[in-house]
């Protein structure tokens, strides 16, 4: 089993990982040759993330080794947080090169008995004199079967009654931050023909901020499949979220260049983050959140 490649946009894979961070204190990886799945389950009753994300928008293909006797894929299980302070070492580096090895064991290079798998990152840089700098940032993983990981399965949800695409997620991010003081639980609304609410509610006050004129997501064919054409695009539907895991999925503006709200209502809201170098290139991935709806019971 093999994987090496040099990192060819350390910063945003830094910005993907630290976003991650605070949804799940364990990730899971899959390395394939065309695309990396990042799999974040969280919580019970809590935020999740099922990403793709192309493998040319972080690694350079060209230096790219994936070998394992499951079809060249390998599957990993990391501590997100500790990967995420990993990444952030390689700021400013001139390379930086990420590796499966095995450490910790006996003989003079670990690998021996008592090893074990890492995600190793070696770091070049320079210092103001111009001296060449190395360190190496190892990160403990644990390496899973492929069945294993096929038990992992995205949440069934039902056919979304409203799609929009969302203003910048910073500014929604500020407003519920401010709301969060108000109320644990903010309630979105949403239609079809381009408007978009959030809501707070507690026995002192009352907030609402209202969109206008928002764009629908143009599909293609996928566009009847994401809503209910037969319904009057003024018509709102609304969901309630707990305040906590909306600024959750918020974290992500720090990524995100475009995003589509999906409502379903009493359900969840279903967030797609597209991730790219700007507004116009977004080949470098996607992000789902699903983030569960707030049940007064307390049941799933």
């Amino acid at each position: 089993m093999r994987f090496k490649a040099d990192i060819s946009n350390t910063s945003q894979l830094t910005r993907l990982i630290t976003s991650l961070a605070p949804l799940s204190k364990v990730s899971t990886l899959k390395l394939k040759a065309d695309v990396v799945h990042l799999i974040c389950q969280g919580e019970r009753g809590g935020v999740q993330v099922w990403s793709q994300i192309a493998v040319n928008s972080i690694f350079k293909v060209e230096t790219l080794r994936l070998e394992s006797n499951s079809s060249n894929e390998i599957y990993l299980e990391v501590a997100t947080d500790a990967l995420a302070r990993a990444l952030k070492s390689a700021a400013g580096s001139t390379k930086s090169t990420i590796k499966l090895a095995k450490k910790g064991g006996e003989g003079p290079n670990g690998t021996g008995r008592g090893s074990h798998p890492v995600l190793s990152i070696d770091i070049e840089s320079a210092s103001r004199m111009g001296k060449k700098l190395e360190i190496t940032q190892d990160v403990f993983v644990t390496v899973k079967k492929a069945q294993d990981v096929a038990l992992l399965k995205e949440p069934l949800c039902p056919v979304p009654d409203a799609a929009l695409l969302l203003p910048p997620l910073q500014i929604l991010r500020t407003v519920a931050e401010r709301m969060k003081t108000i109320s644990s639980i903010i309630t979105l609304s949403a239609n079809n023909a381009g408007t978009f609410k959030m809501r707070a509610v507690s026995d002192e006050a009352s907030v609402d901020t209202e969109w206008t004129n928002l764009k629908r997501p143009n599909l293609g064919d996928d566009n009847d499949e994401m809503t209910n054409p037969n319904e009057d695009p003024n018509k709102m539907f609304s969901v309630s979220l707990e305040t906590k895991n909306l600024l959750k999925f918020l974290n992500s503006y720090q990524i995100a260049q475009t995003t589509i709200f999906c409502l379903c209502p009493n359900h969840c809201g279903i967030f797609y983050v597209y991730v790219g170098d700007s507004k116009d290139n977004l080949q470098g991935g996607v992000l789902t959140f699903f983030v569960p709806a707030f049940n007064a019971d307390g049941d799933d």
